[in-house]
């Protein structure tokens, strides 16, 4: 999909972020852009700053954890636009740090219905509308911790690995079509996701938030910028920042000892 002047690109999670950059780096190309997000006034905010760029916007509020809301988007889209032709599943969460052990089954559901089912969502809605396109692109942000896990964080790392499985089983699924199915997996990405986690306990959030502010090295707008370049090549992964391509090179070179080595650099 080397030229995306006026492809019809939907966006969840475009409220701030990856989403939010992600919206602005495809208006420029001359996109028109469907965006939702469950923060009705952060996407308003996205929505003006594309349509600022000249972009056509449609910025519907929801959560992706619900399917009916999904199934209403994709139709809305569709009658607003007439097609699609980029869908990226971006929408994301997680919690603070917990064992194992003591994660609770509504923590994991709590991750699930976003990081999980809301992927899903975003795939059955909107595939019958990319399969009738000449080229069009899928695209799933998981995380490079979707190759390798780390401790303390079960529900995020297995919803990641999840979303992994899901885009390589329809890329095979989808071979011989005119869909490109592409997975993201960034490091670290200076975003909002751990500042925002919903949890009494804010003393632990903030002290996490400030660790992952010191370690995520990538701005949304480089991610942005990563993610468009693999849609526009067809790429079937697109790893983001330099941290992304160390843990990748790790979990290739040492399968066995990765989790040891992780540690490490994370303690």
């Amino acid at each position: 999909m080397q030229n995306l002047k006026d492809k019809v690109a939907v966006i969840t999670g475009a409220g701030s972020g990856i989403g939010r950059a992600l919206a602005l780096e495809l208006a420029a190309c001359s996109c028109k852009l469907a965006l939702c997000d469950r923060n009705d006034y952060t996407l308003n905010e996205t929505r003006r700053m594309a349509a600022d760029k000249g972009a056509a916007v449609l910025a519907t509020p929801f959560d992706v954890s619900s399917r009916e809301d999904m199934y209403n988007f994709a139709a809305e889209v569709v009658q607003v636009f007439g097609c699609v032709d980029i869908v990226v599943n971006n929408a994301g969460m997680t919690l603070i740090e917990e064992k194992l052990e003591h994660t609770t089954f509504s923590d994991f559901e709590k991750v699930w219905k976003v990081n999980i089912w809301g992927v899903l969502h975003g795939i059955q809605a909107f595939l019958p509308y990319l399969k009738q396109r000449p080229e069009a692109a899928l695209v799933n942000v998981a995380s490079i911790f979707s190759t390798a896990a780390y401790p303390k964080q079960a529900p995020y790392v297995a919803s990641k690995f999840a979303v992994r499985g899901l885009s390589e089983t329809l890329r095979q699924e989808l071979a011989g079509s005119g869909v490109v199915v592409t997975v993201v997996m960034p490091g670290g990405v200076k975003t909002n996701i751990v500042h925002n986690i919903d949890t009494p306990d804010t003393t632990t959030r903030d002290r996490l938030a400030s660790r992952f502010d010191k370690l995520a090295k990538t701005s949304p707008e480089t991610a942005a910028r990563c993610i468009v370049a693999g849609i526009r090549r067809k790429q079937p992964r697109v790893l983001i920042g330099s941290d992304a391509r160390m843990v990748d090179l790790i979990v290739r070179i040492f399968p066995g000892r990765y989790e040891r080595i992780i540690q490490k650099l994370l303690s």
